[in-house]
């Protein structure tokens, strides 16, 4: 019958590797060679007797003349526990007479004791247990242990074999002191030294294949490890190195091949190994059974285990071997409760779980034997002997079948997830393409608006450029309008001179005019004497010396008029001239002079001007006209920032300064006006810009002049603190070919 639950298939399995257990401790005990509570492997041994026990302090010796009490025990195997003292053992041996002259050895099968030493007592002592045993009558014959580094040992073998000196039919006492800082056991072996290396033999060629099982599980998983890239095999080839090291050390094979050289570390790795492997094992079961997602309660159990296998390890470094393993002891717990993680994670569907349950049972199940042994529940044989390092090499083997599982498991659930990535990929193509479709409608419903509403925008553009353009124009023609009124103004003063000294002189010229025609009609003959006195009085009448005088005042104040009418033109010319859209060679000294002209009757009486103008200024291709419009813009500006009630002529200063360099035409207009404030400046050349009032200006005079400043490939810099005036400083290149182009 197939069972397919997978926590009853486990059970079953657990119950038939506990049968096959079980079998094999009932065989190996029907071949042991028993008697009574005694352990002999030899028939060569009639008895071993009177099991009497004690325990010193660490301070008291044997071997000094205290009388120690014992207590009678009858455990064929002495069990003190873990004690921090010393630990007596007294027992008596009798040899049968079939030795045939060979000698018993008594053997010790529990590498872990760190002292040992045998001492020969005389039998009398034995008889009365109250008496005790005076220090007098004991004969040192053996000592060993850990703290005896392997290689200065004359055995030779993991555990501790003496000769007991005992031959045909000779019955002798013994009393054997040891210490540990793990479990004291005493596992008392007696027999001919033929027999016992012979069993030596035997136990070392298991515990070679069990290290030549761990290895190659060891590599195997490092192999595997290479090729998946999952990190739980790592956890598990540190717990199975650490698991095979524990078994090495508790077989005392490890102080033979590893460090046989040095006891201290010997002592050290009895305490440390265990501790690491705890650790390891904990780490590999987070890991493998993913005890933190199935079993959170546990999972932080298990890391409370892991501080107290770090703080056993802090003692056991510090030399509190005692307390060392008392911690471990405590901590074997922990092998518990892996098994209701597992369970739970089996509940939960996760296959690898059932694997690991099984080899933790069978590594559980060698635990338990091993630690029967010990307490002299079971007997030391075989099956006892080796319960623990196979249950670990058969979970060892089990695991990595666990592992090879999760593979498969995680194989299956990367093609589900395939096959469900390639639904899903499907499901999105599908709908992808009626996206698509849709999407294309919708742009092409997009593109119709938005060519109709370029087209719209192209519309606007252009009806703002149109604005834009009327605004400049009309920015220019109210500049013009300024000028024109300026002009005329400037003009009507020296024409109303001329016109008002054109009437006297006239009169002038008409009065002389007169005495001249009288003057012509004179004829010599009768009469002409009177004539001439007419003409005489006329003269007199006229005042000649003064209309001399007088028209000579008007003819120069006509050639004033004129000169300042001719004046004011030659400066209209220029700041007026023609050829504004083709590049000239032109002064900017000229400019500035021809826009103060124009500029004269704005300026006159309102501001007080003055000019430090470089004097050979060399000429520059430029726009004369344009630059004009730039000089007028900017004093403008300066004009209106220096306005002020109660301020005279004398307080508004416009500096206008000109200079040049190699490569520069620079001029500048200061004035001392209002100033600029600096969250203003930046905006101050951007078109409709103005701090004037609704009505008072279109804030395109400064856009304007950055405009023509561009043209001119130069730039305009201001500096400004508002309350002491502002500075526009305009750099302009001597020698640009492209001028032309670049105004284009």
């Amino acid at each position: 019958m197939v069972i397919h639950h997978p926590l009853r298939y486990t059970i079953t399995l657990i119950y038939k590797v506990a049968l096959l257990l079980i079998a094999l401790i009932l065989l190996d005990q029907e071949y042991a060679l028993t008697q009574g509570n005694n352990r002999i492997v030899d028939e060569g041994v009639s008895s071993v007797t009177n099991y009497r026990t004690s325990i010193l302090p660490n301070h008291i010796d044997v071997e000094q003349s205290t009388i120690i009490k014992y207590d009678t025990i009858n455990s064929p195997v002495p069990n003190f526990g873990i004690q921090a003292g010393k630990c007596l053992l007294l027992f008596g041996i009798t040899a049968k007479q079939t030795l045939n002259d060979q000698e018993l050895y008594g053997y010790i099968d529990y590498p872990l004791l760190d002292t040992i030493r045998v001492y020969e007592v005389d039998s009398t002592y034995l008889s009365d247990m109250d008496a005790g045993i005076p220090s007098s009558v004991i004969n040192p014959l053996f000592e060993s242990g850990e703290s005896v580094a392997f290689n200065k040992r004359n055995t030779g073998v993991p555990g501790y074999i003496f000769p007991l000196g005992i031959k045909d039919g000779q019955r002798k006492s013994f009393l054997m002191e040891v210490s540990s800082g793990e479990q004291i056991v005493v596992p008392l072996v007696v027999g001919t030294r033929s027999v016992l290396e012979a069993k030596l033999a035997t136990r070392e060629l298991f515990y070679a294949i069990y290290l030549g099982i761990i290895v190659v599980m060891i590599v195997y998983n490092l192999f595997i490890y290479l090729s998946v890239r999952d990190v739980v095999y790592i956890h598990y080839v540190l717990y199975i190195l650490t698991v095979g090291l524990t078994q090495l050390v508790i077989s005392g094979f490890a102080n033979k091949y590893f460090w046989p050289n040095s006891s201290n570390i010997a002592i050290l790795a009895s305490a440390i190994v265990p501790i690491a492997s705890g650790i390891a094992t904990i780490g590999f079961t987070r890991s493998f059974i993913q005890i933190k997602k199935y079993a959170p309660f546990i999972d932080k159990l298990l890391i409370f285990y892991f501080v107290s296998y770090l703080v056993s390890a802090l003692c056991a470094i510090s030399g509190n071997h005692f307390w060392a393993q008392i911690i471990i002891n405590f901590n074997a717990a922990s092998a518990l409760i892996l098994l209701p993680a597992a369970i739970k994670a089996i509940r939960a569907k996760y296959r690898p779980a059932r694997f690991f349950i099984v080899a933790w049972t069978i590594f559980l199940i060698g635990v338990t034997l091993y630690a029967l042994r010990n307490f002299g529940i079971l007997p030391f044989n075989n099956v006892t002997n080796y319960a623990l390092p196979i249950g670990s090499a058969l979970e060892t083997v089990l695991l990595s079948f666990a592992l090879a599982d999760r593979i498969n498991t995680f194989k299956k659930e990367k093609e589900e997830s395939q096959r469900q990535a390639m639904l899903v990929m499907e499901e999105n193509s599908r709908l992808i393409s009626e996206q698509n479709v849709k999407l294309e409608l919708m742009v092409h419903e997009r593109t119709v608006d938005l060519e109709r509403t370029n087209n719209e925008l192209n519309h606007t553009v252009q009806d703002l450029k149109m604005t834009q353009k009327q605004l400049v124009e009309a920015e220019k023609l109210a500049s013009l309008g300024q000028m024109t009124a300026g002009i005329a103004h400037e003009i009507n003063n020296p024409i109303n001179f001329v016109q008002s000294n054109i009437l006297p002189l006239k009169r002038d010229v008409d009065d002389i005019l007169g005495l001249l025609e009288s003057v012509s009609g004179l004829e010599p003959g009768e009469g002409s004497a009177d004539k001439i006195n007419d003409i005489k009085k006329q003269y007199q009448t006229l005042d000649m010396d003064y209309v001399k005088v007088e028209i000579g005042q008007l003819m120069e104040g006509i050639e004033e008029g004129a000169r300042r009418t001719a004046e004011i033109v030659k400066g209209l010319k220029v700041f007026s001239r023609v050829d504004r859209d083709t590049h000239v060679n032109g002064n900017i000294n000229d400019c500035i002079n021809s826009t103060l002209v124009v500029m004269k009757s704005t300026i006159k009486g309102q501001v007080t001007i003055v000019k430090n103008l470089q004097e050979k200024m060399p000429g520059f291709h430029c726009f004369p006209g344009k630059l004009n419009q730039v000089l007028m813009n900017i004093i403008t500006n300066a004009i209106q920032s220096t306005e002020g009630p109660g301020k005279e002529p004398s307080d508004r200063v416009i500096e206008i300064n000109s200079r040049f360099d190699d490569n520069n035409i620079i001029f500048s207009v200061k004035d001392n006006g209002t100033g600029i404030d600096d969250s203003v400046r930046p905006k101050i050349f951007d078109p409709f810009y103005t701090t004037k009032g609704v009505g008072e200006g279109t804030g395109l005079g400064l856009s304007i002049v950055l405009g023509i400043v561009n043209e001119h490939q130069g730039r305009i810099d201001v500096e400004s603190e508002p309350g002491k005036g502002s500075i526009f400083t305009i750099t302009l290149p001597r020698h640009v070919n492209s001028i032309s182009q670049a105004a284009a």
